[in-house]
């Protein structure tokens, strides 16, 4: 299975299903007054029968994927938002990573890395932000199209073509899982408010607690954000590192044979 069937099974698709089925649980819930909501849709599907089966299985399927995308995106605008306010109050992620890298091997490595990527010097030189052409730029899950996007994208790209070893395509994955749980969870607790036969105590609990839920998701979002970045750029320092070493070995060798010789 590749990456990006991952991403769209297990962050569009199934959340995609579940909104669809909670919203039709509120849309016949609506339509019926509230007289036996999920009775009467099994009910409706118990009576589908051959060529029926095949046809409501495709249609739930297009509307699981088109409304699962478009809950997903909503996902990244609200968690976009959120992360605006982190922004004015702490160091940007991939100059604090950077500065690490510098501190654990030295300017030399450093110097070395960023003649192999040159998209690294902006970290040193300092970043010339023009708002109106980040903008105007694409910038899909929410980013903010800059020059530290471009590196984070290129750093991610890096490593899953050369070193797939140490790509953070799992960190990826589990954003998006994390992000598209936001809207279901959400109708969950008003299809919990307003569904006859709910008792009341989890009708007082429902949209307190989902409220509650979206903001430790998004508050995991945007941690998970930041060590996406900050392991990307890590891991492009550690390919190189590794890869010195690895070209240094027979030399090595070669030297502690004559020196025992």
């Amino acid at each position: 299975m590749s990456f990006y069937t991952a991403i769209y099974l297990t962050s569009v698709l199934l959340p995609g299903a579940v909104l669809v089925t909670e919203l039709l649980v509120l849309c016949v819930h609506l339509a019926r007054r509230g007289q036996a909501d999920i009775g009467f849709i099994l009910d409706a599907l118990a009576g589908v029968k051959a060529a029926g089966i095949v046809v409501l299985v495709l249609v739930a399927i297009a509307a699981s994927f088109v409304i699962g995308y478009l809950a997903r995106e909503v996902g990244f605008k609200i968690t976009a938002l959120s992360e605006r306010f982190d922004r004015r109050k702490a160091a940007p992620v991939l100059t604090a990573s950077w500065a690490r890298i510098r501190d654990t091997f030295g300017e030399d490595f450093t110097e070395r890395l960023t003649g192999l990527h040159p998209i690294l010097r902006h970290l040193d030189s300092g970043e010339r932000r023009d708002d109106a052409r980040d903008r105007s730029l694409p910038a899909g899950g929410g980013h903010q199209a800059n020059a530290s996007l471009y590196l984070f994208t290129y750093s991610k790209l890096w490593l899953r073509a050369r070193v797939p070893a140490l790509s953070v395509d799992n960190t990826e994955v589990e954003i998006n899982i994390l992000v598209s749980t936001i809207m279901p969870v959400l109708l969950l607790a008003l299809d919990a408010t307003v569904l006859s036969g709910t008792p009341v105590a989890i009708k007082i609990i429902a949209l307190p607690g989902a409220v509650l839920i979206t903001l430790a998701v998004m508050t995991a979002v945007r941690r998970l954000r930041k060590t996406e970045q900050s392991e990307a750029l890590r891991n492009l320092a550690f390919d190189f590192a590794m890869r010195e070493a690895e070209a240094e070995y027979p030399t090595a060798e070669r030297r502690d044979e004559e020196e025992a010789s």
